[in-house]
């Protein structure tokens, strides 16, 4: 009995150990993505698509434009003029998608919409 409670112990921490590894560029990111539009203060119409993270975490290097102690959440996902990722991103909306993030940062000005920036990524699976 004693073994089979140490093991389920073990587990349980190396699962929280796991999830709590720094988010570093070539790791993936899973979550639901939505899109909308948010209006910058200059009165400039921005057409976001977000992803939300299913299990956030704190980047593996300093940003300081991050809070320390909350890993970012929220992921506005750049897609500037590629029409083929848009017209995934469409298709997916409200789905849950998985995406591999070559370059990100914190979010920094009224440009940024969320509280991280994925500026390159792409999807972590071919489309089908």
């Amino acid at each position: 009995m004693r073994t089979l409670a140490a093991a389920l112990i073990a587990l349980a921490l190396s699962g929280a150990a796991q999830a709590q590894e720094p988010l570093k560029p070539g790791d993936t990111i899973s979550g639901r993505v939505r899109f909308f539009q948010h209006q910058h203060p200059n009165g400039t119409w921005i057409n976001v698509y977000q992803l939300t993270a299913d299990n956030p975490r704190k980047f593996a290097d300093a940003d300081e434009f991050c809070d320390p102690n909350i890993p970012p959440k929220t992921f506005h996902l750049l897609v500037l003029d590629d029409k083929a990722k848009k017209a995934r991103l469409d298709r997916l909306l409200g789905k849950k998608i998985t995406v591999v993030g070559e370059s990100f940062f914190c979010s920094e000005t009224a440009w940024h919409v969320g509280d991280a920036v994925l500026s390159q990524w792409h999807f972590a699976e071919p489309e089908r």
